[in-house]
């Protein structure tokens, strides 16, 4: 009805753009109609006529998620350079410095994302850094080094110092493999702790995020069995996502799918940057298994070329990743938590009523039973304030948190923390166990006055402004239960 789409395109991202991942299919299907103010990326890299690598994998995924890519690229070869025959051509700094001049002139050099990939000269990636002087301020670079792979270098080693020297420092997301994170860092990653101290280092040359996009460590890989995955922010607890590790590859394009979508996702998970993570490897996850399922690879004049990326028949995952596997912290939390309390206003509970009866959804209630089972504590604070007390889902149920009334009593009402000393007395543990998720600044500072684990609260919809002094306040940010199980044992 008309009433409905109305609303539909009046929701905005916490950016305050009309949201574009989980409508804009809905709005195509239904109207026909396509969000009139979507976010704009210039996107500059390899170009294939055949195949999905560089520009083939990351446009036309991006514009299925609402997206508009305009696109510049740097080499146009007839396939990837998996293929016997490379033939083609590359565009050196002139020819990038001609085509911006292009864009400036008719005014439409406004984008909100540059990202670029493979780049094959350094006066070409020098004009690149000139090309972000042009951008409005606010504009975000996201950037896949690509300079090699498996120890070899695919470009002229003088990249690598213009990558640390001049690039490094204006990129706000980066996305390396492994090696790529060696040569820049000029250090050798044998183990996780290694990687972690890598990322520090691309931190200390200036990157905001840093997303090492593959990471062959042992410790990592579980000997194998898994391909793994780093998220470093700033001042913040790094993870590590191991997804199944699938055979039929090696595969092109992966990476350059993975930093796409990550762009996406961290646009639509602005504060959650697990989650972008988990979302874009979700989609790595099922491109590949659609690829192995209806593609092999071939001997082509007797050289073994892997198969392509089935991208196109892999739309419905990447517009609605299904996420299995969860990012983990780096280093545990210790002591491991025994306890969550939701501190919510939008999960206010009733005692004696069931979970289902919540306004939880239903894989967060099956989260949350399965956690209960497994003898984690989980509880609901009724009310704001010092009336406030904590009942707990026992049975499926909700009922008064057992051996103690955790409202503290009047002396305790005077005291910020009593909620949580209250409820950790009734269970029995210690405050250092107790994750305390809230959707209120006051709550996550209570929380860590007590000393318990804050998390924010960031559920759909939140003003930009809020869920930043949320992200802002709690040690981590969670926009569902289930992603709680981030901070827990597997």
């Amino acid at each position: 009805p008309p009433f409905i789409m109305a609303q539909v395109c009046s929701l905005r991202t916490p950016q305050g753009r009309r949201f574009p991942a989980t409508m804009g299919p809905m709005l195509r299907q239904t109207s026909g109609a396509v969000p009139d103010d979507c976010p704009r990326v210039l996107s500059v890299q390899s170009h294939v006529v055949h195949g999905y690598v560089g520009n083939r994998a990351a446009v036309f995924p991006l514009q299925l998620l609402g997206f508009e890519v305009d696109v510049i690229n740097s080499v146009q070869f007839s396939c990837h350079t998996g293929y016997p025959a490379i033939c083609g051509q590359k565009l050196d700094g002139k020819d990038l410095q001609v085509l911006v001049e292009g864009l400036a002139t008719n005014e439409v050099l406004d984008h909100d994302y540059l990202l670029t990939g493979y780049i094959g000269t350094a006066s070409f990636l020098r004009e690149v850094v000139r090309l972000l002087d042009r951008l409005p301020k606010s504009c975000r670079y996201i950037c896949d080094p690509v300079l090699g792979d498996n120890g070899k270098l695919y470009t002229s080693a003088e990249l690598v110092d213009v990558y640390r020297a001049e690039v490094l420092p204006r990129v706000s997301i980066l996305t390396p493999n492994q090696f790529e994170a060696e040569m820049l860092t000029k250090a050798n990653i044998t183990s996780v702790s290694e990687a972690a101290a890598a990322c520090d280092a691309l931190h200390s040359l200036g990157v905001a995020t840093v997303f090492l996009t593959t990471l062959d460590a042992p410790d990592a890989t579980k000997g194998g069995e898994c391909v793994a995955m780093m998220l470093s922010e700033p001042g913040r607890e790094k993870w590590l996502l191991q997804l199944p590790h699938i055979g039929g590859g090696p595969f092109t394009g992966t990476g350059d799918l993975t930093t796409a979508m990550l762009l996406a996702w961290t646009y639509i998970h602005p504060h959650e940057a697990p989650a972008a993570l988990e979302k874009a490897g979700a989609v790595l996850q099922a491109t590949i298994e659609e690829t192995v399922r209806s593609h092999k690879g071939r001997t082509i004049g007797g050289k073994l070329v892997p198969p392509e990326l089935r991208i196109i028949s892999s739309k419905r995952a990447i517009e609605e990743p299904v996420v299995v596997t969860r990012c983990r912290l780096v280093v545990p939390l210790s002591p491991t938590p025994t306890g969550i309390l939701f501190d919510v206003v939008g999960l206010r509970v009733e005692v004696g009523k069931p979970l289902a009866e919540s306004a939880l959804g239903p894989s967060d209630r099956e989260f949350l039973l399965q956690l209960a089972a497994r003898g984690v504590r989980v509880g609901f604070a009724t009310a704001d304030g010092d009336d406030a007390m904590v009942v707990e889902l026992l049975d499926g149920r909700l009922a008064p948190a057992r051996s103690a009334d955790v409202s503290g009593g009047p002396a305790a009402k005077r005291s910020r923390s009593s909620l949580e000393v209250g409820c950790c007395a009734a269970w029995g543990l210690e405050l250092a166990a107790l994750v305390v998720v809230a959707d209120g600044v006051p709550s996550i500072e209570r929380a860590w006055t007590a000393g318990a684990v804050p998390v924010a609260w960031l559920p759909e919809g939140c003003a930009s402004t809020v869920m930043h002094e949320l992200a802002k306040s709690a040690r981590f940010t969670v926009s569902s239960a289930e992603a709680l199980s981030r901070l827990l044992p597997e």
